[in-house]
């Protein structure tokens, strides 16, 4: 008879390559997850896995088991959900955000869950989308918020909410009254985040179709730390505006108008489909109801000093 802990081993190993990968997913040695994999073979009559390549890579058989070992964990995951809510289930959620999150609702959501999922302790872990979608990817994450989803048909996506970013340069470095195209806005050197930053995505791709190649700074992958670097002289950079309207408002950094416009950012909640996608849509739809990126009352950065 097939158990649960044979598939889950079957799974994780065909997803993440390797058995060592799934025995940490799993937390359980690698000798573990081996003896239970050697079971459901066992049991299919038919190697699963081609032992000729270096990864765990699926015979025909193999592939076959797969999809029926996808809905099994889905199926029993919905049936989890049903028998047993979440509030009275004691686990550890990890959760990937990127900073821009972090530093605006994500304390709300944290509120939220708390209150109808007591028993759920938050493991958060703040980095650029691109690394999150690979850490859901390969189950290192249950659930995260990037930037613009990737591709990606293993993982399913609830849009959540959109935040204005916009242009800024060292003040009395442009007219605010007039409109400047990308190519006089790369005058000054442009400071950006590190190529796994959603928001560096989207304004290489506005330069790329301008035709411009802008002399680059990789400054910082903290949006306080650029605005930072603006403030200083260094160049200009593209932030969420209304997460600086201090530094806007005490002429710190100015905004300078552009044609085309900076790029507007909407963000994604992501997790994989087959794993524990009731939790997942779930967390997600409260997401959602807390996503505001017009928070006014977040201290972003310290005073300047005296």
């Amino acid at each position: 008879m097939i158990t649960i802990k044979q598939v889950e081993a079957f799974y994780w190993t065909a997803k993440l390559g390797t058995v060592q990968r799934a025995a940490s997913k799993l937390h359980v040695t690698q000798s573990a997850a081996t003896k239970r994999l050697q079971e459901l073979e066992r049991i299919a009559a038919l190697p699963l896995f081609d032992a000729s390549g270096r990864k765990s890579a699926l015979t025909p058989k193999g592939l076959e088991l797969l999809g029926l070992c996808e809905e099994f964990l889905a199926a029993t995951a919905r049936l989890d959900e049903v028998k047993a809510s979440a509030k009275h289930v004691a686990r550890t959620l990890h959760i990937g955000i990127t900073e821009m999150v972090a530093l605006t609702w994500f304390p709300t959501l944290v509120r939220k869950l708390k209150s109808i999922y007591p028993q759920v302790t938050l493991q958060p872990d703040v980095d650029l989308s691109a690394s999150l979608h690979d850490k859901v990817s390969d189950g290192r994450l249950d659930i995260a918020v990037i930037i613009e989803p990737f591709n990606d048909s293993t993982m399913a996506s609830v849009r959540l909410g959109s935040a204005e970013f916009g242009w800024v340069a060292p003040p009395g470095t442009f007219d605010s009254e007039k409109v400047y195209s990308l190519e006089q806005l790369s005058a000054l050197p442009l400071i950006q985040q590190d190529k796994g930053s959603g928001a560096r995505i989207l304004c290489d791709t506005q330069f790329a179709q301008a035709g411009i190649e802008p002399q680059r700074i990789n400054g910082s992958n903290s949006l306080v730390t650029l605005a930072g670097l603006v403030e200083a002289g260094v160049g200009v950079s593209c932030i969420p505006l209304r997460l600086f309207n201090h530094e806007i408002r005490e002429q710190r950094i100015q905004v300078v108008k552009t044609d085309p416009a900076a790029p507007s950012l909407t963000y994604y909640a992501v997790f994989l489909k087959q794993h524990q996608a009731a939790l997942g849509y779930a967390v997600a739809d409260m997401a959602r109801q807390c996503c505001d990126f017009e928070a006014k009352n977040r201290q972003t950065r310290r005073q300047k000093a005296p």
